[in-house]
């Protein structure tokens, strides 16, 4: 196991150690109390022994000297202190000789008041009236001595007598101290009796003491042994907690590691070792890059009232890898409240801040071009738009581009290729490109330009035809020769628009207006564009309006049988009279209506006007077949099946005098849409024509594999029938015959001349229509032709 400790662990064993104390601290105060009790128990009985020690001893002392004064022979020193005066009266002695014997006399007596305390014989109540007595007589001898010895002979009798004296109190003494003596000696065996019950309980006192400081010992040593096996048992518990923390540490992924109020490293997991290369988790660490950085660290955790912030750090690995860190930093207090110890926890996030970035850069970028989508365009348009109304930066010019053509590529060749030109055009586009400039793909096949720093509308205008003529180039994809071409709408912000929504408006008008002018071409929006977007809107408002009250009328023209001159039915054409404007073209407003959606609105409009007629002729004993346009769009969401079968069921009208009529955008937007939608409306028993046939991307293989019943030829080709040298009829030739093998029938269009339409004849064609042969008229003038029958029938018109 690595070196190191946890700050958990360290925690739990302080608190341990703490209760451990305690209770050895409440041990020990119960053991001084116990021994307190036996010290006391000792000293009572050593200092009771100590006084009747002191008492013996006084006793034995005055035993002692009342012993020494009876052997000083006191008496026997007066006898002779007496015998020595008589010599020295007859002159026989010395004077120096009787003085010495007086001394000798005088030193005896004396010891009745000698001892290691002067006051030790004076306390005996038999001696307080002799003592002063022969005191007293000791004086008189010795002044009548020195009397004597000086030559007074008048003082040898008094000595005499002051020695007889002496002699009566002496005799009385030796009386008073033997009594003494016996009493002494008496109170001398009491005490020793005394002495030894003392020095019996001050043994017994000892023992007690010392038994009862042996079973505190016992008891102290069990408590210490019970409290060293609970530590014991507590530190392995401990050291079990500790290892399993160091294993739960050591397994996380976040980096851990603790320091001290100086800054030092105490302990580290493996996770922070194994990031800074150390073979074991050792406190070598330096979380932030520098040990005054490490310090800041610890002063700014101890000085924060709760964890810090996590923030990113970026700090290289072992490897020198740069690494993005998620760090925090939190202080532990001790017991006391007070921070002593910051553990720092740091996560490696490197991958989840690269999958981050990765996310965010999907979620800003077109997966297929990588450019810049429409979140990111949206947010750095903002910002533009911001900085340049603060003067900040100089103007900008918004560019909208439309792949011309797209559709139709992509629908054709298949959305691989498709894809393939989004991807050559985005590249394109990028070699434009200032540096500041922003390309974004925002739709489809519709993208943005971003131009900084524009200082006049020529920067944009250049910008713009440089794009258009790029993109006017062929690409070559896969091998094949591809020609797309694009549409370009520009704005200037921030003067033609302050917001963001009003730019985009703009710069999708001069974009429309780009298209409307025959695509490939670059236009900078102007203030008409919004009189005619305005005016537009207007028409949706008013042909909205037009539906809801049935101003809508339909007109007929009539086709007519080539081969018998009969008619055969008619198309259904839809017209407009305005209340205050007058007729409006279907060329004005059947765009309007698709554009803001109002096509299957529209489509259900005419269905049932229809249908209504055909119903109206056949109460009049007509039977005519009427056909009807419907938008290429109904079928690329599967509308126009439904509309059709929706007008035949509410109607009643017999499918058959139904014939719907379509362009080939149908089959070119989605063919397997097309394909379903056609075989839908022939088992209504609708029949199909297609329109304008040879105009489009006409394909023989959807015409080998749709269902139509008829094709018609657009009216380009009708016109230049009576031109000679014109491909035209060998082109309607051409189609008769194709139509003719699908078994279809085929009528032109635009019969406007006789010569036009003997050409028809001579052809094969199997019917026509036209203003040769008949306007569009109301539906009582059409059922008049069809009751007029032969050449005249084509009069009518």
């Amino acid at each position: 196991m690595p070196s190191g400790g946890g700050l958990s662990a360290a925690a739990s064993r302080a608190w341990l150690l703490a209760g451990l104390a305690a209770q050895l601290r409440h041990g020990r105060l119960l053991f001084k109390f116990g021994l307190g009790i036996a010290a006391l128990l000792f000293l009572i009985s050593l200092g009771a022994s100590f006084l009747h020690i002191g008492a013996q001893y006084r006793r034995e002392g005055q035993l002692l000297r009342s012993g020494l004064w009876m052997t000083t022979q006191a008496a026997f020193e007066a006898a002779r202190f007496d015998a020595a005066l008589s010599r020295y009266a007859a002159q026989a002695l010395p004077a120096w000789q009787l003085e010495q014997r007086f001394e000798i006399l005088y030193s005896r007596i004396k010891l009745l008041g000698s001892g290691d305390d002067p006051n030790e014989y004076t306390q005996l109540e038999r001696l307080h009236g002799v003592l002063p007595r022969i005191a007293g007589i000791l004086r008189v001898l010795d002044e009548d001595l020195q009397k004597l010895l000086a030559g007074e002979a008048t003082a040898l009798p008094r000595l005499y007598a002051s020695y007889r004296e002496l002699e009566v109190q002496l005799a009385a003494a030796l009386r008073m101290l033997h009594l003494d003596q016996q009493e002494a000696a008496d109170h001398a065996v009491t005490g020793l009796r005394s002495l030894h019950w003392t020095f019996i309980a001050s043994a017994m006192g000892l023992l007690l003491s010392a038994g009862l400081l042996i079973a505190l010992l016992m008891v102290e040593t069990r408590r210490a042994l019970r409290l060293r096996q609970q530590a014991e048992a507590a530190a392995a518990r401990q050291s079990e907690a500790e290892r399993t923390l160091r294993i739960l540490m050591d397994s996380v992924p976040a980096m851990i590691s603790t320091f001290d109020r100086k800054g030092r490293c105490l302990f580290v997991n493996e996770a922070h070792a194994s990031f800074h290369g150390s073979e074991e988790a050792t406190p070598q660490c330096d979380e932030t890059g520098g040990a005054g950085n490490v310090l800041a660290l610890v002063h700014l955790v101890l000085s924060s009232p709760g964890p810090l912030p996590f923030q990113e750090d970026s700090l290289c690995n072992a490897s020198g890898e740069p690494r993005t860190l998620l760090t925090t930093a939190v202080a532990v207090k001790n017991d006391a409240g007070e921070a002593e110890r910051v553990v720092v926890i740091s996560l490696d996030i490197t991958e989840r801040k690269q999958a981050e970035d990765r996310i965010r850069y999907l979620a800003e970028h077109d997966a297929l071009t990588d450019l810049p989508n429409r979140v990111l365009y949206t947010t750095r348009l903002r910002a533009m738009l911001g900085q340049a109304k603060l003067g900040l930066t100089g103007d900008f010019a918004l560019h909208l581009i439309d792949l011309d053509r797209f559709k139709t590529i992509n629908d054709s060749l298949g959305h691989p290729v498709g894809d393939k030109l989004l991807v050559a055009a985005a590249e394109r586009m990028r070699t434009c490109l200032r540096r500041g400039d922003m390309a974004a793909r925002i739709g489809g096949d519709e993208f943005a330009v971003i131009q900084r720093d524009v200082w006049s509308p020529e920067d944009a205008r250049r910008l713009a035809g440089r794009l258009v003529r790029l993109l006017e180039e062929p690409f070559t994809i896969e091998g094949s020769v591809v020609r797309c071409g694009a549409s370009i709408g520009t704005v200037l912000g921030p003067q033609q628009g302050n917001s963001l929504e009003l730019l985009q408006q703009r710069a999708d008008r001069a974009l429309y207006h780009a298209k409307a002018e025959g695509r490939g071409c670059a236009v900078m929006f102007d203030t008409g564009m919004e009189q005619a977007w305005l005016e537009q809107r207007l028409l949706e408002a008013e042909l909205r309006l037009a539906l809801e009250r049935g101003e809508l009328t339909l007109v007929y023209q009539p086709k007519f049988c080539l081969r018998t001159d009969r008619p055969v039915g008619c198309e259904a054409l839809l017209r407009w009279m305005h209340p205050e404007r007058g007729p409006i073209s279907p060329a004005r407003f059947v765009p309007v209506a698709e554009e803001a959606g109002m096509a299957a609105l529209l489509a259900r409009y005419v269905l049932r006007q229809a249908c209504a007629q055909v119903l109206a002729w056949q109460g009049e004993g007509l039977e005519v077949r009427v056909a009807v346009n419907l938008s290429a769009a109904l079928f690329a969401n599967d509308q126009a099946p439904a509309l059709v079968e929706a007008a035949l069921r509410e109607s009643g009208m017999p499918p058959h005098l139904l014939e719907v009529e379509l362009t080939e955008g149908v089959f070119i937007r989605d063919p397997a849409a097309a394909r379903e939608a056609l075989t839908r409306l022939q088992q209504f028993g609708v029949r199909v024509a297609l329109d304008d046939f040879g105009t489009g991307y006409s394909s023989l293989s959807y015409l080998q594999h749709l269902p139509f019943s008829v094709l018609k030829v657009d009216r380009a080709f009708i016109g230049a029938l009576q031109v000679e040298g014109s491909s035209s009829r060998l082109i309607v030739e051409t189609i008769l015959r194709l139509a003719h093998g699908l078994g279809a029938e085929v009528v032109a269009e635009g019969v406007e001349t006789p010569a036009q339409l003997a050409a028809l004849h001579e052809l094969g064609c199997d019917a026509a229509q036209g203003f040769l042969l008949g306007l569009p008229m109301a539906p009582a003038a059409l059922a008049e032709v069809f009751r007029t029958t032969g050449p005249s029938g084509r009069q009518v018109a």
